[in-house]
C-alpha cells in the first residue's frame, strides 16, 4: 500500500474513485427527480434538494481527495483513514435525509462522529502539507 508512486496515499486515490462513482450515480438520480420528475424517483427521494446536496458533497470530497493525493506529500495512515471514512459518511448524511429516514439520536451521533473524523483528517492533512511546504 505504500508504493512510492502513490507517496503512500493510495487509500486517498481509491476513496476518491469511490466517491466519484457515487456522485455519478447520484447525478442520474437527480435527473430522475429534478429534470424528469419521475414518480418512482420522487417516491424514493422525497427530499430531492438533499439529494443535490449529497451529490455535490460527494463531488467536493472527490476533488479534495484527488488534490491532496496529487500533492504527493506522504500522509500517515491515521490521517488518511479519517479522511476516507469522512469523505463517504459526510455526504451520506445528506443522502439519508434525501430518502426520508427520520432523524433520531443514533443518526445524530453518527453524523457528529462523521463530522469529527472528517475535520480531524482533513485538518491534519492541511497542517502536514503546509508544514512540508516550509521545508
Amino acid at each position: 500500500m505504500s508504493d512510492d508512486r502513490h507517496a503512500g496515499n493510495v487509500l486517498l486515490l481509491r476513496t476518491a474513485c469511490i466517491t466519484l462513482l457515487i456522485g455519478l450515480v447520484l447525478a442520474w438520480c437527480l435527473v430522475g427527480t429534478h429534470a424528469m420528475k419521475l414518480p418512482v424517483a420522487l417516491e424514493f427521494f422525497p427530499k430531492p434538494d438533499k439529494l443535490l446536496s449529497s451529490h455535490l458533497d460527494f463531488l467536493m470530497m472527490t476533488m479534495l481527495l484527488f488534490g491532496i493525493y496529487a500533492s504527493k506529500i506522504t500522509l500517515p495512515i491515521w490521517v488518511q483513514w479519517p479522511m476516507a471514512i469522512g469523505s463517504i459518511t459526510n455526504p451520506t448524511a445528506f443522502l439519508i435525509e434525501a430518502v426520508g429516514i427520520p432523524n433520531n439520536p443514533v443518526v445524530g451521533i453518527a453524523i457528529m462522529i462523521s463530522i469529527t473524523l472528517t475535520t480531524f483528517g482533513y485538518g491534519m492533512a492541511a497542517i502536514k502539507i503546509f508544514r512540508s511546504s516550509l521545508k
